[in-house]
């Protein structure tokens, strides 16, 4: 049986030596894994589809300003807003389509993780700021958490790269 990695992936390529497929450890907690398995491929795209979200309402509302990364002490803060559209463009287009998905959720990682070095350092602003900064970091730190789950899941049946693989 093939996991949601798609055919040819078998448990020795795991790090655990267990395919994702395997039934969890206790019947009872093993209620969902066939759901899990059987809806993958839906469940992919959708994770995929509402990450690309997210990275699109950032980009169309403006994104990083190159006054905002002026005041962050960016560096050529105009080119660096113009770059940051471009990767953020280039990660939608990836995660909606499922084109290079691993090397997109790989881009679009480093994108948060710049961000959220760079932007949402809670401790740095004023009182009154912090509780949004910090749940502005924390929201970073799970979209990475996403987007690694998506990097080593890969995008399912459901994507142009698995269509490319045929």
């Amino acid at each position: 049986m093939d996991d949601i990695r798609g055919a040819g992936w078998s448990a020795q390529h795991s790090i655990w030596g267990q395919s994702m497929t395997e039934r969890s450890s206790h019947p009872i907690l093993s209620l969902t894994d066939g759901m899990a398995t059987r809806g993958a491929d839906v469940i992919l795209l959708v994770g995929r589809v509402l990450l690309a979200v997210l990275f699109l309402m950032t980009v169309w509302s403006g994104g990083p300003s190159a006054d905002y990364l002026k005041s962050l002490g960016y560096f050529a803060p105009a080119a660096m807003s113009v770059f940051a559209h471009v990767v953020e463009w280039i990660i939608v287009v990836s995660l909606l389509l499922g084109f290079g998905t691993r090397y997109g959720a790989l881009l679009a990682i480093v994108f948060v993780v710049i961000a959220f070095a760079t932007a949402h350092r809670y401790w740095e602003f004023p009182q009154a700021a912090q509780s949004l900064q910090f749940t502005l970091l924390s929201k970073d730190l799970a979209i990475t958490g996403g987007l690694l789950l998506l990097f080593v899941t890969g995008p399912g049946q459901l994507s142009v790269d698995e269509k490319l693989r045929r």
